[in-house]
């Protein structure tokens, strides 16, 4: 019989801010959106403010803001939420984007040694295929992995356990929901009884892979709950819905429907980002652009895949109602796959001379690499073999070089001058707010005194 088991951290960039500071354990943390925008995690107690008492005292009730879920500050724009943040002493916090990937890799790390099979799902996210595992000790490996996890990176984690991944999430959902399960559930200790009564308890759109449209079109034909929808006939699924909803309802029932796989190449690689001011002239386009293309690149080689469509792009704000919009884009064939960053940022800049046009404020610029082929191989110059041969492997070992040098040393610490110098350039993300990079930066790792 099939077994999976979902590892979830709870409130991920809140905790991993929280991993590294003591002070902050008894207090409401939340960490905000690229430039300090949104709030996009809140610990427990952050979530225990009372937004909708607040939202009705501001006159604009808490339809006036814009939220996950009613009553919640989850998504709301931080310079709304400002003055209440500040009533209950809450630390804000920009997003360390470093330092949650690399928890993330170190917690996918740990939970990976009790399984022969692990499937990285999200960057608080993984599956472990437990198949074939004694299931008598299924609990206990789960509070296993809770309590280790805690105990080497000080990060809250829930598991839930099920024959099937749709399960395993559900039944993750309720290990946080209902507190007397502390965050660890195998729904294989529930009776029927309790696992129907919770189906009828959860909502539809608590199922993985059922969106806000699927949601409401499902509650308008009278499906409400997770109930149910497992009770719905599955040849009606498939004709008024479609094969992957049956598969769903099936996975609901207990038929495992999806295996884990290994973690797949990526088929489309993006890197994008809203500025943290307006950009009005060319160098400061191109600068930004050529930023993407090297976190793309970076993203390319480390899969071992190569790409043969460049696409850049950047554009106006849509919010500026008295502004002329301008949101150009285009698609750069390369003459053969390529994960070289120079080859790629030439392309970008030989792109923008194309699109680019003046008297414009850009907010946001990205770069999306497609066609992306596991083939690394490539046709010489008909006329110039040689002298194009050798170029291209001096440069791919000039990247291959730089590469090792930012493993070592920091990602940042070697990059072309076309991206501008770092912590100079006008146009980077704001973060105003953001804490030390504890665990990948040297001058900012934390000082003990004994």
């Amino acid at each position: 019989m099939s077994m999976f088991a979902l590892i979830d951290g709870n409130n991920f960039y809140a905790s991993c801010e929280m991993a590294f500071n003591p002070s902050l354990w008894k207090r409401p943390v939340v960490v905000l959106s690229n430039n300090d925008g949104c709030i996009v995690s809140a610990n427990a107690q952050a979530k225990q403010i009372d937004f909708s008492t607040y939202a009705h005292h501001q006159g604009l009730g808490v339809h006036g803001f814009r939220a996950a879920k009613p009553n919640s500050m989850m998504f709301q724009p931080y310079f709304k939420v400002k003055d209440l943040l500040e009533k209950y002493h809450t630390a804000v916090f920009s997003s360390n984007y470093e330092l949650y990937a690399d928890m993330s890799n170190r917690m996918h790390a740990v939970t990976a040694q009790f399984a022969p099979q692990q499937e990285i799902y999200s960057i608080d996210e993984s599956f472990l295929n437990l198949s074939g595992m004694d299931s008598s000790h299924l609990t206990e490996l789960a509070h296993d992995i809770k309590h280790t996890v805690f105990q080497w990176l000080h990060l809250p984690v829930a598991v839930g356990i099920a024959p099937t991944k749709t399960l395993a999430k559900l039944t993750n959902h309720w290990a946080k929901q209902y507190t007397y399960y502390r965050g660890v559930l195998n729904l294989s200790d529930l009776s029927e009884s309790t696992q129907r009564h919770l189906c009828q308890k959860t909502d539809i759109g608590k199922v993985w892979g059922i969106g806000s449209r699927l949601t409401s079109q499902l509650k308008n034909k009278g499906f409400h709950t997770v109930e149910d929808l497992r009770n719905m006939p599955l040849h009606h699924a498939r004709k008024a819905f479609s094969i992957t909803l049956e598969r769903t309802i099936r996975e609901l029932n207990g038929e495992s429907c999806l295996k884990t796989r290994e973690t797949d190449s990526k088929k489309q690689i993006i890197s994008s980002r809203s500025f943290g001011q307006l950009v009005t002239n060319r160098k400061d386009m191109e600068q930004a652009l050529i930023s993407h293309v090297a976190i793309a690149s970076r993203k390319l080689r480390k899969q071992q895949s190569a790409s043969q469509l460049l696409t850049i792009y950047f554009k106006t704000s849509p919010f500026n109602k008295q502004a002329q919009s301008y949101c150009p884009s285009i698609t750069l064939p390369l003459d053969y796959p390529t994960n070289n960053t120079i080859l790629l940022a030439k392309a970008a800049k030989a792109g923008l001379q194309k699109i680019w046009r003046p008297g414009y404020a850009y907010h946001k610029a990205g770069t999306i690499l497609s066609e992306i082929t596991n083939n690394l191989s490539y046709q010489a110059d008909l006329f110039l073999p040689q002298i194009d041969t050798e170029y291209r492997q001096k440069i791919t070992k000039m990247v291959t070089l730089s590469d090792e040098l930012n493993q070592k040393l920091g990602k940042t610490s070697l990059y072309l001058l076309s991206e501008g110098i770092k912590n100079k350039t006008t146009w980077q993300m704001k973060r105003q707010q953001m804490s030390s990079r504890y665990t990948t930066h040297w001058n900012e790792l934390l000082t003990l005194y004994v």
